[in-house]
């Protein structure tokens, strides 16, 4: 099976800071992929040079067959769904959580344009499988942390992408919030084969359907393999010290990670 999503030696700058350096990897059809590293390892850089907000350096990425390397098309885009990290919202903001979900569906058919049915149905549909239905109406000012994190990964569901890319959805809310953003991922990659691709900083939480781990370290990887094959103790003190040429476990090369996708 081939690679929905292929990147090859990508480096990325931000004027003298170099925040990716030759990173590789191939994502494949259903893959639940982990991204893990210390703040400031490249992480955001991975997803964001995915969903084509930045302009590599050098190496290459291409997505479902097509490279992005000089920008990424609306055909590409509307099949990813990117979810940021967390941000703050003015409470004065004039929009409710059924208008802030709907930009998904407008991502997708185009901006003034008018909803279909199906599209007000796909809108509902989100809203109701991130459990938040009730808050439709609700101003997206008044809402908590996790109300308004599960708002933004129900924009992107609207666009029933193919690809789900989220960068650290579970910070700065409380557990049980955690929890149910957890199950929700879990149900999105089982009942509907979504590819998805997890920023996160707690290594102990690993969601039991991630079936690989990316590990970075100063922009570099250090680990691309089985989500078990590497204790917590182990990458812990990988990240707190090792040089990444130090590699923890060989990483699986692609005839191997063909074969397991095959």
């Amino acid at each position: 099976m081939a690679p929905i999503i292929s990147i090859k030696d990508l480096t990325v700058c931000y004027g003298s800071n170099q925040a990716l350096t030759d990173f590789s990897t191939d994502l494949y059809r259903g893959d639940f992929v982990a991204l893990l590293g210390t703040n400031g390892s490249g992480k955001t850089t991975i997803l964001r040079s995915i969903a084509g907000f930045v302009k590599p350096t050098a190496g290459s990425v291409r997505v479902f067959g097509i490279e992005t390397t000089a920008g990424i098309g609306k055909g590409i885009r509307k099949n990813i769904g990117y979810v940021p990290q967390a941000h703050s919202i003015d409470p004065r903001a004039p929009f409710s959580v059924a208008d802030v979900v709907a930009i998904g569906r407008f991502g997708t058919v185009g901006m003034g344009r008018r909803l279909s049915p199906k599209d007000k149905e796909l809108i509902q549909r989100s809203l109701r499988d991130t459990g938040i239905a009730h808050l439709a109406d609700r101003p997206i000012g008044h809402l908590s942390g996790g109300e308004r994190q599960k708002v933004q990964i129900a924009r992107a569901l609207c666009q029933t992408p193919q690809v789900l890319l989220l960068d650290e959805p579970t910070a700065h809310i409380d557990v049980k919030t955690q929890d149910e953003l957890m199950d929700l991922f879990k149900n999105l990659h089982d009942e509907h084969g979504i590819t998805i691709v997890l920023v996160m900083h707690d290594i102990h939480n690993l969601p039991p359907q991630c079936n690989r781990s990316i590990i970075l370290s100063a922009g570099r990887t250090v680990y691309d393999d089985d989500a078990r094959g590497v204790s917590p103790r182990a990458i812990l003190s990988h990240l707190n010290g090792a040089r990444p040429a130090q590699r923890m476990q060989k990483s699986a090369t692609g005839a191997e990670r063909r074969r397991r996708h095959g």
